[in-house]
């Protein structure tokens, strides 16, 4: 535990599994615009491959894979990432799952992009694998606005309770991107901030792909934390999708809404 003052709260860095949809639930889902392919084209067979390839070698790797079959112009590569707190049947299960719903959700697309919680699948005939692009990330707000009866005296017009509220979120991000960055293997952080008095417990998650360096896995995360306040101010809950690296907070476990993209 960590007592900070004069803000008086305390974070705690745990392996919360945060359980913030179903499984089944598709957070987000784009189809790409360098193309179509056909019905038994090479290129259809050659994403088969690659499908099955990163379904069944990121359950061997711990939940991380990225694969590059074929040569052009009918070569294509794909990255998968699984959360870094579910088992390896919960992320071949995602997987699957994100296989099949984006080949029925963006038909005969060469570039495609899925969210689910638990697990994320791109895919693309352009070779993105060396890039530390995050993707054009995306937005997903909480259903739910901070009010008076979650913090006592809240006024969205009083920016210094609001200042007060984004620095116990920018804090609580800040060290779980510290812990997803130089302490897990996996790139993966999360923790808890529990304030005392009228202020409610906060819950927060970070990841990147596991071959980020450290800093660069910071980094990227430092690019989303700063987006934060632009985005999510007053809002019980916010999280950015990036394929590289993504991070959220929720008062509680509940749902999000998509809201559009970073920038």
């Amino acid at each position: 535990m960590q007592n900070i003052t004069p803000c008086l709260f305390a974070l705690f860095l745990t392996n919360l599994c945060l359980h913030l949809s179903s499984a089944a639930d598709v957070l987000y889902q784009v189809c790409g615009t360098t193309g179509n392919y056909t019905v038994n084209s090479t290129y259809s067979s050659n994403l088969k491959t690659l499908t099955s390839s990163l379904s069944t070698e990121a359950v061997a790797e711990q939940g991380f894979y990225e694969n590059t079959i074929g040569t052009a112009p009918d070569q294509i590569s794909g990255l998968v990432l699984c959360r870094g707190d579910v088992n390896s049947s919960i992320c071949g299960d995602c997987l699957n799952q994100s296989i099949q719903y984006v080949m029925n959700g963006c038909p005969y697309a060469k570039e495609a992009t899925i969210y689910y919680d638990f697990c994320l699948l791109r895919y693309s005939n352009q070779q993105f694998l060396n890039s530390t692009d995050n993707m054009n990330p995306n937005l997903l707000y909480s259903t739910q606005n901070v009010t008076s009866s979650i913090i006592s005296g809240w006024d969205p017009s009083n920016n210094t309770v609001k200042n007060y509220f984004n620095t116990v979120v920018n804090t609580l991000l800040s060290s779980v991107s510290d812990q997803a960055a130089y302490n897990s293997r996996k790139r993966f952080g999360t923790g808890v901030i529990n304030i005392t008095g009228s202020l409610p417990v906060i819950y927060g998650l970070s990841q990147c792909t596991p071959d980020f360096s450290n800093n660069t896995c910071r980094a990227c995360l430092q690019d989303l934390i700063d987006e934060m306040p632009k985005y999510f101010s007053g809002n019980q809950g916010g999280r950015i999708l990036g394929v590289r690296c993504n991070l959220r907070y929720k008062k509680e476990f509940g749902y999000y809404c998509l809201s559009g993209k970073v920038g």
